[in-house]
């Protein structure tokens, strides 16, 4: 009886002694972790971004989103004869349309039609009323993207190319995320992108100390990081009155083959480790390339020739077929008229 007794009392203070340690969990969580986790999360970095240029020949062009929005945008080779494809451009945060000509020189060059559209409040389209955009991807981006689809789907010259997404930073995960919910888009390239998940992972490992102590966080399991990380997102998210895309949740939706990644060599935000995340994510036929000496989103200015020549092969490879297609009904369409 002493024995069995005294088994129930050690019980007792065990289990007392674990919700205590829970309760104290929860409260430094919930009321001094998350918060200081949730001001680090929603801080964007501060990026040298240098706007694009208005550019002589290029159609302007406006559509509004689904919730009223006008959105403000161009379109470069308008004019051009039987173009191998559309090539969508997204600009990176705080970045405008026309930095597409800079991006997609070789692009325009090569023939392509480019059509770039500002984001919500963003160079030239109207400002959301409480929603201050941030570098994180929100469904309030991506209806900006369903609303360029559905200009692009009522455009008479537009509506009849098959479709590449060419995205920067934030922009690239956007490009991305359209791959994944389109299918009209035949290819994707992305530079500088990242997921949500990945990304504040990497920099709770890489910057913990500013939180917890290190030794204490190597002793957390990981379903705590876990959970930890996702009520911070969760706050985020209610805080600033927006729902977050998680490119990790949709990427599999892609044809991985058509997929190229740009990452910098020398980026300290998105790192090589992020990047090969991403590629591992979007499958084993996706093309990675890390630029060497690269920062971010700078590929393209330290290695100009190697960038141009990667994206033109990468859009040709991807939309060719589908371009030779149309080009032959196209053909056949001309020789039935001229016949009869």
């Amino acid at each position: 009886m002493l024995v069995t007794g005294g088994c129930s009392v050690a019980v007792l203070i065990v289990t007392g002694l674990l919700i205590c340690l829970l309760l104290a969990d929860l409260v430094v969580i919930g009321r001094l972790l998350v918060p200081r986790i949730c001001d680090y999360f929603e801080k964007a970095p501060e990026f040298h971004v240098v706007p694009g240029f208005p550019v002589a020949n290029a159609e302007t062009v406006s559509f509004r989103t689904s919730d009223g929005l006008k959105l403000r945008g161009s379109v470069l080779n308008a004019d051009v004869c039987n173009p191998p494809g559309l090539v969508v451009y997204m600009p990176e945060l705080k970045g405008n349309h026309w930095m597409a000509s800079r991006y997609c020189d070789a692009l325009i060059r090569k023939g392509y039609v480019v059509f770039a559209f500002d984001f919500r409040s963003q160079g030239e389209s109207d400002a959301a009323e409480n929603y201050s955009p941030i570098h994180w991807m929100t469904e309030y981006e991506m209806l900006d993207v369903g609303a360029a689809m559905e200009f692009i789907e009522s455009h008479p010259k537009l509506s009849t190319l098959p479709i590449l997404t060419f995205g920067v930073s934030r922009g690239g995960v956007a490009a991305l995320l359209a791959g994944c919910r389109y299918p009209r888009v035949r290819g994707v390239i992305a530079d500088s992108a990242f997921g949500t998940r990945t990304m504040i992972r990497f920099f709770a490992d890489r910057f913990v100390d500013l939180f917890v102590p290190r030794w204490l966080y190597r002793f957390l399991p990981e379903w705590h990081i876990a959970r930890t990380l996702r009520k911070a997102v969760a706050v985020s998210e209610s805080r600033r009155g927006c729902r977050y895309v998680h490119l990790e949740d949709e990427v599999s939706g892609l044809e991985s083959d058509s997929v190229l990644l740009i990452s910098g060599g020398a980026d300290t935000y998105v790192s090589r480790s992020v990047a090969r995340r991403i590629q591992s994510l979007a499958g084993p036929g996706s093309h990675l390339w890390i630029a060497p000496r690269a920062k971010h989103n700078m590929a393209r200015s330290v290695h100009c020739n190697e960038y141009d020549r990667r994206v033109v092969e990468h859009a040709a490879a991807c939309l060719q077929s589908e371009t030779q297609a149309r080009r032959a009904a196209v053909s056949g369409e001309i020789a039935t008229s001229d016949n009869s």
